[in-house]
């Protein structure tokens, strides 16, 4: 098993990235063909992450090599205030969207990694931390942006409703309340289904990163167990706050009430 992960990672090659990229032209091709309208985005997509992936790996090196705290916490704000720019575009039309998700993944990330340090699951070395913070930014800012989203659709859907709340003397948050537990189970859909099917319906990325590496089957699903339940609590904390945060301000359109 050892052995393993020699010859697998052996076979990597300038042409077999080439190769990979002939998988993603095929896609192209097939939105091209049925007018889907995301080939262009898909190419942007994959060079983009090329790219940032790329700077990802060199900045990684030098920070690994640096040992300092203060440094590896500086890059995880720094990966939050990024987060919060994909956050405010899919809150688009709810005020402050931007630092509601900001807000939101800072309290899921500080609050699991603050866990994981004191459990011993954690460790103040950047091969440990940036990783595990980056996974928990990374999770929460799409279950944020899942929950704004989902926000706004539920104001458009209920405006009647709630107008009519509003006017029979209701403030925003009591109004908002009755929404709150539709748009937190709705955006934890993703993060609850995949908890239930790991392992019996998909091998999740770090099981078989690990397995490729060499690694025992069992020591890696333990490990892919810890993650998955870290980032279901991460994702729960922040979709449950930016809800509670933004909720108030999204009831945009009560303006009408008082003109």
């Amino acid at each position: 098993m050892n052995n393993a992960a020699p010859d697998i990672f052996s076979t990597l090659s300038p042409w077999t990235m080439v190769g990979v990229m002939g998988l993603l032209g095929s896609a192209w091709a097939l939105s091209a063909w049925q007018r889907l309208g995301v080939g262009k985005e898909l190419l942007w997509a994959a060079a983009r992450a090329t790219i940032q992936l790329g700077v990802m790996g060199f900045l990684l090196g030098w920070l690994f090599r640096q040992h300092q705290p203060f440094l590896l916490v500086l890059f995880l704000v720094i990966m939050i205030l990024m987060a919060g720019r994909f956050n405010r575009k899919r809150g688009a039309g709810i005020p402050h969207a931007y630092w509601i998700g900001v807000i939101s993944i800072t309290v899921a990330t500080v609050v699991t990694l603050a866990w994981m340090l004191m459990s011993g699951l954690v460790f103040w070395r950047g091969e440990s931390f940036v990783p595990i913070g980056g996974m928990i930014i990374g999770n929460a800012m799409n279950a944020v942006s899942l929950a704004l989203n989902r926000l706004r659709s539920e104001v458009g859907q209920r405006e009647d409703m709630l107008l009519a709340m509003l006017a029979l003397g209701a403030n925003h948050r009591q109004a908002m309340r009755s929404l709150y537990s539709s748009v937190v189970r709705s955006s934890l859909i993703p993060t609850i289904d995949s908890l239930k099917s790991v392992g019996m319906i998909h091998i999740p990325g770090i099981t078989a990163g690990m397995i490729l590496a060499g690694m025992a089957p069992l020591t890696a699903v333990s490990m892919q167990l810890v993650v998955m339940v870290m980032l279901t609590a991460s994702v729960t904390l922040s979709v449950s706050t930016a809800v509670l945060l933004a909720a108030p301000h999204a009831l945009v359109f009560s303006q009408r009430i008082e003109e």
